[in-house]
């Protein structure tokens, strides 16, 4: 079933919902209404009927006339005794006969309906009769012009609910459309992208405060996003196949070389096995890093524990201090070990990334600085190399970049490091960034939540 007709129906039927209940309940008020009033009415008769045959015995009336001179005009008058029988009985009309009667020592009203469905209303008062017992007096009237006024009110409730029941299914047709052409408009939209392998955005002619908007804005942003990845993985290819270009350059090289001259020549046997395996370590090197820069991406990976970040942090440093034969100085503004919620290995990771660059890049000490900051953990880390340019600080968090390419091969980088360190400390809800001057050297901060 399509959306439209779902709507249609769905609106129709809440109409005719709505509809139905609302002339329900003004009949049902209104059948309250008059039912009391007749019933009231009736009971006021019963009243006059009771004071009259009360005062009877004071006036040369005989029962019978007197009974016949209240007559309802379409009703019925009966005296019960307290056996239930009939004392006196006068109506207007002989089918008014087969209503039923009782005998009752306390006052009471109803509305009722014979056989014929009549409604009718019936009242019981207890009397004093003229022997001294206690009687019945029992006022049945037929309420005609109440079933006609209340067939009158249900023929009107009908055509109403049928007047405005038409408006109703209409409103919902167009509504409906109107929806549906929209969205079918943005759905036909969608369909033709990409074009020529390029995504385009839908064209907005207005902006409204409305969930179609949001939905088309919804649409271009994602569009947005699928062009920016798209620009990624191209620039990702490109970099990783110009990365692996010089590496694989230099072993085809070699092993023509070897091929050509290997055999009489030991020395360039040795120059070219040395360079193969030299180039051969570098492109393992950088596979293993764009792998591992990919794992980083899926953040569902991470395993996060209980960690004492103090701990890692001195763990990297002895190990970098003992590779670099360096000195590398650890600053612990706090008073005491601090225990935070992380993947071990990804930040031990990102830490030992980060203290490795300012050893690689750096001849001087390396400072690695902890600070608490209430909600957060910060922890710095200060070389005094080269320092980098403005420019460079904008995009040395993009994957391959590289200030110095000629430097960055020397020291065995792939311009892949930061970029982890970069994702894994995304991953965690951190931040890292760079202060930097040029011969002044750099420093890097992560920010952690603890």
């Amino acid at each position: 079933m399509k959306l439209r007709t779902k709507v249609q129906l769905f609106l129709s039927g809440f109409m005719v919902l709505v509809i139905f209940l609302i002339n329900s309940a003004v009949y049902v008020l209104y059948e309250d209404r008059v039912s009391d009033n007749e019933l009231n009415r009736v009971k006021a008769d019963a009243e006059r009927i009771m004071e009259a045959i009360v005062k009877g015995s004071t006036v040369a009336i005989e029962q019978d006339n007197l009974l016949t001179a209240f007559l309802p005009a379409n009703g019925i008058i009966r005296i019960i005794d307290e056996n239930g029988e009939l004392i006196e009985n006068a109506s207007t009309e002989d089918q008014f006969d087969d209503w039923p009667f009782s005998y009752s020592q306390t006052e009471k009203s109803q509305i009722a309906k014979d056989e014929n469905k009549t409604p009718y209303a019936q009242v019981l008062m207890p009397i004093i009769w003229e022997d001294g017992s206690i009687v019945t007096l029992q006022v049945n009237e037929a309420l005609y012009s109440m079933e006609d006024s209340l067939r009158t009110l249900r023929l009107v409730l009908f055509l109403t609910a049928g007047v405005m029941l038409f408006p109703a299914l209409f409103a919902g047709y167009f509504l409906s459309r109107y929806v549906t052409n929209q969205i079918q408009t943005l759905t036909l939209e969608m369909r033709k992208n990409p074009k020529n392998g390029k995504w385009e955005k839908l064209a907005i002619k207005r902006k409204n405060n409305d969930e179609i908007s949001e939905m088309q804005q919804a649409y271009n942003a994602m569009i947005d996003r699928i062009e920016e990845n798209r620009q990624k993985q191209e620039r990702f290819v490109s970099d990783a196949s110009h990365e692996l270009r010089t590496p694989i350059s230099v072993i085809k090289s070699y092993t023509e070389l070897l091929q050509r001259r290997g055999k009489d020549k030991p020395e360039i046997f040795e120059e070219a096995t040395a360079s193969i395996l030299s180039e051969s370590d570098r492109m393992q090197h950088l596979t293993e890093q764009m792998l591992l820069l990919a794992k980083n991406e899926d953040q569902e990976n991470l395993l996060f524990e209980q960690v004492n970040i103090n701990q890692i942090t001195r763990d990297v440093i002895r190990s970098l201090s003992t590779a670099y034969q360096r000195e590398i100085k650890f600053y612990q503004e706090v008073d005491q070990d601090i225990t935070i919620s992380a993947d071990r290995r990804k930040i031990h990771q990102a830490i030992y990334i980060l203290v490795d660059n300012a050893c690689k890049y750096s001849e001087d000490i390396v400072i690695v600085r902890m600070r608490d900051k209430q909600q957060l953990l910060s922890i710095d880390v200060v070389d005094k190399g080269e320092g980098l340019s403005a420019e460079d600080q904008e995009h040395i968090f993009d994957r391959f970049y590289r200030v110095d390419k000629a430097r960055s091969r020397k020291a065995g980088g792939t311009g892949l490091g930061l970029a982890i360190c970069h994702q894994i400390i995304q991953a965690h809800g951190g931040s890292i960034h760079i202060t930097s001057q040029v011969n002044e050297g750099s420093t890097f901060t992560l920010t952690l939540p603890k």
